[in-house]
Order: structure tokens, then C-alpha cells, then sequence
């Protein structure tokens, strides 16, 4: 066994050295701790390295996943390989306000020389819907828009079962007319009804259809009517009554029943469409015409629905 520390070569047993007497156990004690403390050494080392190579996985997993989410954040493709599901975007419900402003500009006071109801712009041909018994007894019609300006019309359609009615007013030829929805509506549906109630003309009222499928006869006879607690008076006859999200007219406002509450009745547009369609297509005779409004007055249509 050498010195470490002279380099004398001394016995394997020998616990001193013989030349300077430095103990040899120490000397091989230092000697293993130093080959412990390389070993030690080396290991941490490789720990080290193997943490720092989980390390930099899990940071660029993560620089992955928040791209990801950026990306989809951003409507962008995100790194990952299954793509991302999109949704077409659902139309917007209009504003009550712009429903409103949008549909008076398309609904009318009907004058006649004894009384006054409301009609609405069916076609872009000048033809407007009302109510039979708000022309009943007048051939002579007056139609005033929101701006007060009035203009003759002429009814060309009308019904001694149904209380409808078609008025043609030729300077309202080419003007865009309210949309129609042939559907029917159910109950809970939210409506704004318009009109000129009681002589306050360009009205809306705003409410709810309360039932469906009411049938009675009153003059006329009225199927499937929606029952709605939007607030009608006289003058509000031949009105359009419009469902609140979509802008569409859905019924024709006809009656209002009060006994102790106010109760109003309109009638659907699907259950008219082929009669009105009739009547675009081929008018009914004038002498026709003049004969029914005659008989209406004597009958007096106006006194028993309101107007």
C-alpha cells in the first residue's frame, strides 16, 4: 500500500506509514470518500438532467395547450389534431322598437263617412286587408298614413261570412307591404297589436295570445281566432296584429268583448289566405260589390263589432 502523502510502499497491514508515519486508514477513508462524493455527484447530476428534461415536456405541453385555448379563443384552428366544432350563428330576434317604427309606416286609418277603422299593406300592388264591417255601408274610402296624408281607396274584395276585406289604393302602388306568416301561432306567443283605438290613431298595444281555436259567430262567422289581451277599442278593427320577435303579421285584429274585462279576438292570417288570394287573382265584380256594402248598412255590421 502506498503513502498518499510521501509515496513510500508499505505493507497491506500496516496501519502507519513506516517513512512518515502518516495512518494509512484515513488515507483510504478520504480515498472512498472521495469516490463516494464523485459517485453522489454523478448521480444528482443525472437527476438533474432527467428533471430538467420532464421540465421542459410539461412546459412545452403546457405552450401547446394555452396556444390551443388562444386559438379557439380567437375563433382560430387550435394545435390540437381534432378540429374544432362550430356552430352556424342563430338569427337575431328584432327589437320591439324598430317592429314598431318599421310596421306603422305600412298601417292605415280607414275613413269612411260615418265611422273608422285601420287596414294594412297586403301586397306592393297598393292592396290593403281589413275587416269587412270597417267599410260596411261606404263605397267611398279614405286611406291616411302615419303622415297624415290621405288618398282614396276602393274595396275590390269583400265577405258577408268572413269579415274581411281588400282595398285598393293606387298611390300606395309599388310601397313593400308588412310579411305574412301562414303558421299559426300557439299560446304564450308575445304580440303587438296596431291600430287607431278610440280615434287614437298609429297605436300599438302590446300582449300576449291568451287562446286559440275560438269559434262563435257574431255578424260573421269567426273560426280558429286567436284570443289575445293586448288592448283593443273601436278603431282598432282590420289593424295587423304582429308577433313581437319576428316582425310578421299573424292574425287581423276584429273584435273587442267586454264584460267586466277586456277581452280581443283576431282573426289568423291562415285561415283567410285562400279567400284573399281569390280575390287578388280575380276580383270580385263591382255591382257585386256595391250590393253587399248596401245590404251591410242596413244591417248595421259596424254597431254589434265595435267600430
Amino acid at each position: 500500500m502506498f503513502c498518499s502523502n510521501c509515496g513510500h510502499k508499505n505493507k497491506e497491514t500496516a496501519r502507519f506509514c513506516i517513512d512518515c508515519g502518516q495512518p494509512l486508514d484515513r488515507i483510504t477513508r478520504l480515498h472512498k470518500q472521495k469516490k463516494r462524493n464523485k459517485l453522489q455527484a454523478a448521480i444528482l447530476s443525472l437527476l438533474l438532467i432527467g428533471t430538467g428534461f420532464a421540465a421542459a415536456q410539461l412546459t412545452e405541453e403546457k405552450a401547446v395547450q394555452t396556444a390551443s385555448f388562444e386559438a379557439t379563443a380567437n375563433n382560430a384552428e387550435p394545435l390540437s389534431q381534432e378540429p374544432v366544432q362550430k356552430t352556424a350563428p342563430q338569427p337575431e330576434a328584432k327589437e320591439k322598437t324598430a317592429i314598431i317604427q318599421e310596421t306603422l309606416q305600412k298601417v292605415f286609418t280607414i275613413k269612411t263617412n260615418e265611422t273608422s277603422g285601420t287596414g294594412f299593406l297586403f301586397t306592393d300592388s297598393g292592396i290593403l286587408v281589413t275587416n269587412a264591417h270597417v267599410v260596411a255601408g261606404n263605397a267611398d274610402l279614405l286611406v291616411r298614413n302615419a303622415e297624415g296624408q290621405e288618398q282614396p281607396g276602393q274595396v275590390i274584395g269583400i265577405s258577408v261570412i268572413e269579415d274581411v276585406a281588400l282595398i285598393k289604393v293606387e298611390a300606395y302602388n309599388g310601397n313593400a307591404p308588412l310579411e305574412i306568416d301562414h303558421n299559426e301561432s300557439i299560446v304564450g306567443t308575445e304580440v303587438i297589436a296596431f291600430g287607431s283605438p278610440s280615434g287614437f290613431e298609429n297605436s300599438a298595444s302590446i300582449g300576449y295570445v291568451t287562446g286559440t281555436h275560438r269559434d262563435f259567430e257574431h255578424n260573421f262567422v269567426y273560426k280558429d281566432m286567436y284570443q289575445i289581451d293586448a288592448q283593443l277599442a273601436p278603431g282598432s278593427s282590420g289593424g295587423p296584429l304582429v308577433d313581437a320577435a319576428t316582425g310578421k303579421v299573424i292574425a287581423i285584429n276584429s273584435i273587442q268583448y267586454t264584460d267586466g274585462v277586456s277581452i280581443g279576438f283576431s282573426i289568423p292570417m291562415h285561415t283567410v289566405d285562400g279567400l284573399l288570394t281569390k280575390w287578388l287573382n280575380n276580383p270580385m265584380p263591382q255591382e257585386e260589390i256595391e250590393q253587399i256594402l248596401e245590404d251591410s248598412h242596413d244591417n248595421d255590421w259596424r254597431s254589434s263589432n265595435g267600430d
